[in-house]
């Protein structure tokens, strides 16, 4: 007998962390589609809308909003409830003026955070890999599965972009606006492990180990020292955050 595919249903007790329900409270969830994230590190459209946003009651009125095509994710309308909302996406509902940047937050995981329609227009990726193209054409891999091909003017400081890196780029167009890199002095947010949703400056960054074991430290503004491995840091400005993350008051 052969495969019949992935499955296509997922059960409570086994969603990410992220997800904002009741493991016990019913037997299945919305299992989020294949796409630009991984299905422990993102949520779902339909339970954004009915669970984390309430402005539905259920999986037929989900539907409802986004056959209208209410909601855009990154500049794009999406019609498809299961599909996945990441770090860093932008998720708006237009017809009512609302406007959010999906974010980490301490101790609670992946969360909606309000911006304005400016803030709505950019967004911030990581650098995870480079590739070269035929012709010499440099192409740049990014953490939400986008790639982006340097123009022929950035060809000459194409060698600028490394991985680790954060580029701020518009959306829907993907032109680069600016650039951030991992490296000390800059502003930082952890993404990964204890420190999730924490953020501050890079005070250090060890020069041994690879690129999957070797440390930083951050310090956050309360003053506290956070070390954290390398790879779970994501730039989000120079000596300050970026005024277009929209990134929020938290207690560090």
């Amino acid at each position: 007998m052969t495969k019949s595919g992935g499955k296509k249903h997922l059960k409570r007790l086994v969603v990410s962390e992220h997800y904002p329900i009741h493991k016990k409270e019913y037997t299945f969830s919305v299992r989020p589609s294949p796409g630009p994230h991984a299905a422990d590190v993102c949520i779902p459209t339909a339970i954004i809308l009915r669970d984390l946003l309430k402005y539905a009651r259920n999986i037929s009125e989900v539907k409802k909003i986004i056959y209208e095509r209410n909601v855009l994710v990154d500049g794009r309308v999406r019609l498809n409830r299961k599909y996945p909302v990441g770090f860093m996406d932008v998720f708006s509902l237009p017809k009512i003026n609302e406007h959010y940047r999906m974010l980490y937050k301490p101790k609670i995981g992946l969360r909606l955070v309000p911006i304005d329609e400016e803030k709505a227009k950019v967004k911030f990726c990581q650098i995870v890999n480079k590739t070269t193209l035929k012709g010499g054409k440099t192409q740049l891999n990014l953490h939400d599965g986008r790639n982006i091909i340097l123009s022929e003017d950035d060809y000459k400081i194409a060698a600028e972009y490394t991985t680790h890196a954060t580029v701020k780029i518009s959306i829907p167009e993907q032109k680069i606006l600016d650039k951030f890199d991992l490296e000390v002095g800059n502003y930082g947010l952890i993404i990964s492990g204890r420190g999730m949703g924490q953020h501050g400056i890079i005070e250090n960054i060890s020069t041994h180990g690879t690129s999957k074991t070797k440390t930083a430290t951050i310090r956050t503004t309360s003053g506290t020292t956070i070390e954290t491995l390398y790879r779970y840091i994501f730039v989000i400005g120079k000596d300050t955050p970026d005024q277009d993350v929209g990134l929020p008051e938290v207690d560090n």
